[in-house]
């Protein structure tokens, strides 16, 4: 019995192997054999499309043929309509500094518009649109950034928008959640195991303590509380951080102290302002105001 002739190899360009064989390597063709020209004619308008749409950010050819094969649905190719976005989420996910800038400057409108329609206004805004990018953009430890998921089948825009408008909900949902625990398990757990002083001031100075942490944390800038948002409610490590902000671990460490010492610090002016307390009551009421920080962050930034 004769052997079946293997199908001719489709020729290399520039020394680098055709792209159909590159797909099929890895995509939804894995398995097919090399030599389908029409499929090599359609992966280089797509890498052109792609190219044109951004020219930037150093990704080879191979590597987004690669990138769209993952993504791509058996049987079907990458959609020439959406080359772009493709390469743009394909650099996003490399962590290109270059392509994450565009990705801000091209949807930060758009997830703005989406929260807008959803009625969130001021620092619920802001905080929501933080949380878009950073699902989006930041890997979390031993994943991908949920941009990774998007697979070019529709617009980029469009899928943003429902990523938006999903963050949105999950954020309202969890602030339904706490508002429905109670506030002071920190107090209750520190003053539980301290001196009767101790509880007396708890007993008498709950709803003071929580309300002075809650303006000391409106008076925080932008960067303070979202750091301390990311790293006590959302567990975002001192790595994570410094890959977010583009910064050494030492710095990105620095910065989360000094916010929390900044929280600590406004919430002690507050209770110096708005209570008349002897100068023993206020140094019990410092320790319990450091026993409810993170439970405060968690329940009014996370």
């Amino acid at each position: 019995m004769l052997d079946r002739p293997a199908a001719p190899r489709l020729p290399s360009v520039d020394g680098r192997p055709a792209l159909w064989d590159v797909f099929c390597s890895v995509g939804s063709e894995a398995g097919r054999g090399p030599g389908d020209t029409a499929g090599e004619q359609a992966l280089r308008a797509f890498i052109e499309a792609a190219r044109a749409a951004w020219p930037g950010f150093g990704i080879e050819d191979e590597e987004l043929v690669r990138y769209a094969a993952l993504r791509t649905p058996p049987g079907k190719l990458p959609a020439l309509a959406h080359a772009g976005d493709l390469r743009l989420a394909c650099a996003c996910c490399r962590g290109n500094s270059a392509a994450i800038d565009a990705f801000h400057e091209l949807y930060g409108a758009v997830v703005a518009r989406v929260l807008a329609r959803r009625r969130a206004t001021g620092h619920v805004a802001d905080d929501a649109a933080q949380a878009v990018f950073e699902r989006l953009l930041v890997a979390p430890a031993g994943g991908a950034p949920k941009l990774a998921e998007y697979k070019g089948t529709g617009s980029l825009k469009s899928w943003v928008s429902a990523a938006a408008a999903t963050t949105l909900a999950m954020m309202q949902r969890a602030a339904g959640r706490r508002r429905e625990q109670p506030a002071d398990t920190g107090i209750v757990a520190l003053a539980g195991h301290a001196d009767p002083e101790l509880r007396f001031m708890q007993e008498h100075y709950k709803a003071e303590i929580a309300d002075a942490i809650v303006r000391a944390l409106a008076r925080l800038g932008d960067r303070e509380r979202t750091l301390l948002r990311l790293h006590v409610g959302e567990r975002m490590s001192i790595d994570q951080l410094g890959v977010m902000y583009k910064v050494n671990r030492a710095t990105a460490a620095r910065w989360v102290a000094a916010a929390r010492e900044s929280l600590a610090a406004g919430a002690r002016d507050e209770i110096r302002t708005h209570l008349r307390l002897r100068e023993s009551e206020y140094e019990s009421i410092v320790a319990l105001v450091q026993s409810q920080l993170d439970v405060s962050i968690v329940r009014h930034l996370a």
